[in-house]
């Protein structure tokens, strides 16, 4: 068994063996516990708080001033892509729109010429109609190609005479550098039937004309004796369409030796842009017809007798 411990008396220490060393904690500078200064630390916080607000205006004014920027460049870019879009859309689209048609002045002879004689139906409508100098074929007559007659000069000819109505539609002017004739298709002239309306005068030719029986009929100047075709028009005048600007040009064509289906082509300058545009009677070709030597049949209307026979023959301007 373990020895019996020995007694301590009163007042002896204990050995250093059994002795516990206790420290005293440090102190800081002035003798007051180891705490936070109230003062340092509610300063702290006030710079802390300071700065966070400082930074936040200042991103606030440089957030502001990049939307800005942005936005600017942004509305740039959009104008830009709606223009090119806008260029994009109309360079698909023609570069004007046009409507053309047959146009005879109220003063202006008129023949028709027929592939073919009258059919009995034909005869019939034809003879029965209120005669007036004014007067057309009933929509029976389909076939027949009419031109305006020159008989008081010679040689007799018959001119086409076609009006084209014209809106800009390009972004730009468009600039039109030549007009021309393309004949689709030749062949000897109708010589069937023979219509000669007559009028109480005979206006005079246009001044802007193709020649279908040139090779390449280019839109051409009358001349001053009211027969011949001169210079090129387009190198005396100049044309150009604005957009949603109408414009409009009345032509005449003719033929001595054919019958022609035909269009009209303008060639343009679309901005540097070169093309040419078909100009036609709303999808079909324009059709002239020169006058034959000898028809099977002929009529001629008189103001107060109406459509008369005349039989077969050379052609014949009857008033």
């Amino acid at each position: 068994m373990p020895p019996p411990r020995a007694k301590r008396k009163k007042g002896q220490r204990k050995p250093p063996s059994q002795q516990r060393e206790t420290q005293p904690s440090p102190q800081p500078p002035g003798g007051e516990p180891n705490q936070p200064h109230e003062g340092s630390s509610r300063r702290n916080l006030l710079l802390a708080a300071g700065g966070a607000a400082v930074s936040a205006v200042i991103g606030a004014v440089i957030a502001e001033v990049a939307n800005r920027v942005t936005s600017s460049q942004q509305a740039v870019r959009d104008d830009r892509a709606v223009e090119e879009a806008k260029r994009t859309s109309a360079r698909q689209k023609p570069p004007f729109s046009a409507n053309a048609y047959y146009y005879n002045r109220s003063d202006d002879p008129v023949v028709w010429a027929l592939p073919a004689s009258l059919t009995d139906d034909q005869q019939q409508q034809l003879t029965t109609r209120q005669p007036s100098y004014r007067d057309e074929l009933p929509d029976s007559f389909e076939d027949a190609v009419h031109g305006v007659a020159e008989i008081v000069s010679k040689p007799h000819r018959l001119f086409t005479r076609i009006r084209i109505s014209m809106i800009g539609k390009w972004t730009g002017p468009v600039f039109v550098r030549q007009i021309r004739a393309k004949v689709l298709r030749r062949s000897p002239p109708l010589s069937g039937a023979f219509l000669f309306r007559g009028s109480q005068g005979e206006g005079k030719p246009l001044e802007i004309g193709f020649n279908l029986d040139e090779p390449d009929s280019v839109a051409r100047l009358l001349e001053s004796d009211g027969q011949a075709l001169g210079a090129a028009y387009m190198d005396r005048q100049s044309l150009n369409l604005s957009p949603n600007e109408p414009l409009t040009i009345d032509v005449q064509a003719y033929t001595d030796r054919w019958y022609c289906e035909w269009v009209i082509e303008l060639d343009l300058d679309l901005d540097g842009e070169r093309r040419t545009q078909v100009v036609d009677d709303h999808g079909r070709p324009f059709r002239s017809t020169g006058l034959a030597r000898h028809y099977q049949d002929r009529y001629y209307v008189h103001i107060n007798n109406g459509w008369t026979a005349e039989g077969a023959g050379p052609p014949s301007f009857n008033v």
